[in-house]
């Protein structure tokens, strides 16, 4: 059998590049952790009896309403794919509407058309489904809820259910037209892996998933940065290299070699618009125009590289073990976080965004003086969410944690224009010249601590719906070294073990 990344001669299979003990001991590794992680004929037998019930419960709720349904199906890893790993309930139960849908809207603008379907979708969730799902079903939990599109959440039997409107459309109106609502790639994601993978491949998308997980670069609650790799990028990497061996051996090209069944090589890709600025390039095969690849986070891969470079040197099981980001103390004082509670009034992906946001400000403002000055030094920050999204935290290492009360602020060299220098000591009667032949001022600072700094900083310009700062026995903000919840510990490991390393130095 062949795989699409023969085609490029740089790319080598795991079979010519390691050595024979070391693919007997993958070969190993990879049958003990299926024996864990791949789900039981009984489990998704459960799952699959449960979801049958929520669609004909589904189907019968929207009989007599004027919209046109394609299907209602399953997507997803625990739908069409199944590429689940055990103990994943989750189930997208989509609903899929006929184009004919937005036929009345042709004329509009996109913008337009999207607002009429979104409010079309929130209507008849919460005034169609909503009640006829509560009295049919007896649910547990029944939740309307909004991310990039209007969805709702409902558990039956223990299983979570995402119920969720799409438009039905083919991949080449998608390419020639694009999308119209965020869902509508979704299936056809589904049906490429469910007709692309073998069971083989689906094993080792499990495999992929759980090693990712298990070293917190997957998913969008990933610890070195703000996304890491997705289900269906890492479904696509399988099918391109056909195993996990074959990526593995080939996973540090990644970023120079895109990812694309089309056939399309690095420079051409590189050359798209939509692409040049991408760290990854992971085609989608059933859309030549979008790159999955693109919300994975470069730390996240720098990561995850490390982490397989490490399973290829000394293969075994124990590299998808899953545990928790280490919550020991720290006694490195250029390691500090900011522990915050979050009440959930928005969704977690916009605490998680926007706090990426304040750290990036943060960053910028106290790097250096507004001169341009050095002040704190190079910065580098993370952001971790806690499982249940109801705590965050902010940790930063700053290179210099306590500075001088003073600082010089560089004018003119001596030698520089007579009239430029002249104006410049008139201004500045205090001016004194270094040992370089520059003149300079000393100028005094307000803040001398790191932690002040961002303390101050977050205060000034925290902005998220829901979400504040724990507080500190003086009541001010807490920027601590050892934060007490163990959410603020464990982004100061997250930073200091899996950003820390990889950033290029200076």
């Amino acid at each position: 059998m062949t795989f699409p990344f023969q085609r490029l001669p740089a790319l080598k299979p795991a079979a010519a590049v390691l050595p024979p003990a070391a693919v007997e001991r993958i070969a190993s590794s990879k049958a003990a952790v299926l024996e864990r992680i791949r789900p039981t004929p009984a489990e998704i037998e459960r799952i699959g009896k449960v979801t049958r019930r929520v669609s004909r419960a589904v189907t019968e709720a929207l009989r007599d309403q004027a919209i046109v349904i394609d299907y209602i199906e399953p997507q997803g890893s625990t739908g069409l794919k199944q590429t689940q790993l055990a103990g994943d309930s989750d189930v997208d139960l989509f609903i899929g509407l006929n184009p004919a849908t937005i036929d009345a809207y042709k004329d509009s603008a996109k913008k337009q058309v999207k607002e009429r379907l979104k409010a079309l979708f929130t209507s008849t969730i919460k005034e169609v489904l909503v009640p006829a799902l509560s009295g049919t079903l007896n649910p547990q939990a029944i939740t309307f809820s909004y991310a990039e599109h209007p969805y709702l959440t409902i558990v039956v039997d223990s299983v979570k259910f995402d119920i969720v409107f799409c438009l039905n459309l083919t991949s080449k109106y998608i390419e020639r037209e694009d999308i119209v609502t965020a869902m509508d790639r979704t299936p056809l994601h589904s049906k490429f892996v469910r007709d692309m993978l073998t069971a083989a491949q689906k094993d080792d998308v499990r495999l992929l998933k759980a090693f990712l997980k298990a070293h917190h670069v997957y998913g969008d609650k990933a610890a070195p940065g703000p996304m890491g790799f997705i289900g269906y990028g890492v479904e696509i990497l399988i099918h391109f290299f056909g195993n996990l061996e074959n990526l593995a051996v080939n996973f540090g090209g990644l970023p120079s070699r895109p990812v694309d069944v089309f056939g399309r090589d690095a420079a051409e890709l590189r050359n798209v618009k939509r692409f040049a600025n991408d760290y990854l390039i992971i085609i989608d095969p059933t859309d030549r125009n979008r790159n999955v690849g693109s919300s994975t986070d470069e730390r996240c891969f720098r990561h995850a590289h490390h982490e397989i470079r490490a399973f290829l040197d000394h293969p075994g099981p124990e590299h998808f073990d899953m545990s928790p980001i280490p919550s020991t103390a720290n006694d490195d004082p250029r390691l500090v976080a900011v522990v915050f509670h979050n009440e959930k009034q928005v969704h977690y992906t916009i605490v998680r965004d926007k706090l990426y946001r304040l750290g990036n400000l943060a960053r910028k403002e106290l790097e250096a003086e507004p001169s341009g000055d050095a002040r704190f030094g190079k910065l580098a920050f993370s952001v971790l969410l806690s499982k249940d999204e109801s705590q965050a935290a902010l940790a930063f290492h700053a290179e210099r944690p306590s500075i001088p009360s003073t600082y010089r602020l560089l004018g003119p060299a001596i030698h520089a224009d007579k009239a430029r220098v002249k104006a410049y000591l008139a201004k500045h009667t205090d001016a004194r010249l270094d040992d370089k032949g520059c003149y300079y001022t000393e100028k005094k600072r307000n803040l001398t601590a790191f932690t002040d700094g961002l303390a101050k900083f977050v205060k000034s310009h925290l902005d998220i719906k829901g979400v504040t700062p724990l507080k500190n026995m003086k009541g001010g903000i807490d920027v601590s070294t050892n934060p007490e919840p163990e959410i603020g510990r464990q982004a100061i490991s997250a930073l200091k073990d899996m950003v820390l390393p990889y950033l290029p130095p200076g």
